[in-house]
């Protein structure tokens, strides 16, 4: 491939092949091949050429090549722990929805009537159905709960080629009813939910979580109660998504 002339931006061909490349490897790859360098300031950029010493490359823009030697960027050795060739289709999987959720958890709350307790199961998806058994004013109850489950934001962002782990936050509108003695009856409830996951979303292992409800029964929206619970769940992302 042929670099064209000073400043101008070229779509090129971008390597099929994902995973590390050595420092020798590196030497030998083609021209312009997309990579990602990780370091200090990690980035993608386009392979010019590799020393024994450092890395030079052409600064990616919106995955295209801008092909000016004035804007060249260089590695030294020393600070770049990893290097990986990167499709320009790269996906970052931890974006969007819970694939699938099977929890149990249990906490406490109040409301005007003093504390209270509950315990139960999380089961769904993008939408879950909570199964809660609870004791609110000295008396038992039991509620079934269907919320949606919709992405906010992870802390920290998403890097390519990570596997670190990450928290993960999501709002959760839905609505209610409560059985047996004491308040409630239907109501509509607001959570915020956040899980502990990392970027290979293949866990073996369950996923810690905490979420706090603000519930308003539907008869007397002002004398709701509110939630914090803790529990683990197996949680798996799909293609999961908040653009």
């Amino acid at each position: 491939m042929t670099a064209g002339a000073a400043g101008q931006t070229a779509t090129l061909p971008v390597s099929k092949a994902s995973g590390k490349v050595s420092w020798e490897d590196l030497k030998n790859l083609p021209p312009f091949t997309r990579i990602w360098v990780k370091g200090r300031h990690s980035g993608y950029c386009y392979f010019v050429r590799a020393t024994d010493a450092e890395l030079i490359c052409e600064p990616d823009v919106d995955g295209k090549v801008v092909t000016d030697k004035s804007q060249e960027l260089v590695y030294p050795q020393a600070e770049v722990p990893g290097i990986y060739f990167a499709p320009k289709n790269f996906h970052d999987d931890s974006r969007g929805f819970l694939g699938a959720i099977l929890g149990v958890g249990g906490g406490g709350g109040w409301d005007a009537g003093g504390p209270n307790g509950f315990g139960g199961v999380k089961i769904g998806g993008a939408f879950t159905l909570d199964l809660q058994y609870d004791r609110m004013h000295g008396q038992n109850g039991f509620s079934t709960e269907g919320s949606a489950v919709l992405p906010l934001f992870r802390v920290p962002g998403w890097e390519p080629f990570s596997t670190r782990k990450f928290v993960k936050f999501f709002v959760e509108p839905g609505v209610g009813y409560r059985a047996g003695g004491g308040p409630f009856g239907g109501y509509s409830s607001a959570k915020v939910m956040a899980v502990l996951l990392d970027d290979t979303w293949s866990q073996k292992y369950p996923s810690p979580y905490v979420e706090y409800e603000r519930r308003f029964p539907f008869n007397a929206p002002g004398q709701g109660d509110n939630r914090v619970s803790i529990g683990i769940m197996a949680a798996f992302c799909t293609s999961c998504g908040m653009e």
